[in-house]
């Protein structure tokens, strides 16, 4: 006997024409008719009379029909429990950089939890090439990443922003006043950098010796609190994205016009099977960053 049998049994109780629960059913006759057979056969019972009205059930098969509805009703509520388990215990493995984790994700992760505060968020910190291949190699579920080429198709993605790289100064840093500035008017400047497998850095290291510079480096770290205590305290200056650091007037951002355009990317891998807990957190990013 299988949940399916019962089904089938009640369905055919439901019409008492094999015809038409096999319709009901979009499965053929002799089907329910096998059913009804191994049924009988395996509790040693007679379920129906065939009378020319159509099918009638016997004491027997009444009672059978009460133990039956009492076992289905039972199954539903057990695949009920576990779906409202599989609910209530949802991880995310997320990966953020350093930059992503305070421009972009406090907002998601706010919006996430008041919608679904049964999703368990962790969160992996790497640098965007590195989180990149974590989602290629089903290390990660999700990933929030810095680019300035395409996606590739293999890759799930949702755009989240568009952003420019931007050297942050004190207020009184002689480049303060400036609106614009070129690469070449940056390189004396000492630096305080996210360390080396950033796509950030890694990107100003890249077009500095494009233009055959050397950028002057003299602190990398991923403590985004650092950067900021460092250019407030009027010790270095620093590349980052616009809008990175919080709103302050001890310091200003200033476009620098050799950089390309970054966009802001959410990925997934788009052959590791769907939870339904990243499609939330797909959908909440989506409210949170609409129409980018």
């Amino acid at each position: 006997m299988t949940l399916v049998q019962l089904h089938y049994f009640k369905t055919i109780c439901k019409y008492n024409n094999l015809t038409r629960a096999a319709k009901a059913l979009h499965i053929s006759q002799p089907t329910l008719t096998h059913v009804i057979h191994d049924l009988e056969q395996e509790f040693g019972i007679t379920l129906f009379l065939r009378q020319n009205k159509g099918l009638v059930l016997t004491k027997q098969g009444q009672d059978f029909l009460n133990e039956a509805n009492l076992l289905l009703e039972q199954a539903d509520a057990f695949s009920n429990r576990m779906k409202f388990l599989g609910h209530t215990h949802q991880a995310v493995q997320f990966g953020l950089s350093p930059a992503s984790s305070t421009l972009y994700f406090p907002l998601i992760a706010q919006a996430l939890y008041q919608q679904y505060p049964q999703i368990q968020t962790i969160l992996v910190e790497n640098g965007s090439m590195l989180n990149r291949q974590k989602i290629i190699d089903g290390k990660l579920d999700l990933a929030i990443i810095s680019s300035n080429a395409p996606i590739p198709s293999t890759l799930g993605s949702y755009k989240i922003a568009n952003t420019r790289v931007c050297l942050f100064v004190h207020k009184e840093h002689p480049l303060a006043k400036k609106n614009m500035l070129s690469i070449q008017e940056i390189k004396e400047q000492p630096l305080v950098m996210l360390s080396e497998e950033s796509f950030l850095t890694t990107t100003t290291i890249s077009q500095c010796m494009h233009y055959k510079i050397d950028p002057n480096i003299i602190l990398t770290t991923n403590q985004i609190s650092i950067i900021k205590q460092l250019v407030t305290n009027k010790i270095t200056a620093t590349l980052l994205f616009e809008h990175t650091l919080p709103d302050d007037q001890e310091y200003v951002s200033i476009p620098v016009t050799e950089f390309q355009a970054i966009q802001i990317y959410l990925i997934w891998n788009q052959y590791k099977q769907m939870t339904p807990a990243m499609q939330h957190l797909i959908e909440v990013t989506r409210q949170v960053y609409p129409n980018n």
